[in-house]
């Protein structure tokens, strides 16, 4: 399966409304419409990243294309 990631709760309800997605490198990006107390409440940081296969970039380039707030 490699259109799912295995994300905390709070990340992945984020994910799924498209405040935070992943660049091809598994770098997260986050949505300039998130804001700044959220992003602290929630543990959102510029650093996070994942580890994704040649599929998953495929979806993630979907992700970023159909769903990510830019």
């Amino acid at each position: 399966m490699n259109n799912g990631l295995l994300l905390c709760p709070n990340h992945d309800s984020l994910f799924d409304k498209g405040y935070i997605s992943f660049g091809d490198e598994g770098k997260i990006m986050v949505s300039d419409k998130l804001e700044e107390a959220t992003k602290i409440f929630l543990n959102i940081n510029e650093t996070m990243s994942l580890r994704l296969n040649d599929r998953q970039r495929e979806y993630i380039k979907w992700h970023r294309e159909s769903i990510f707030k830019r």
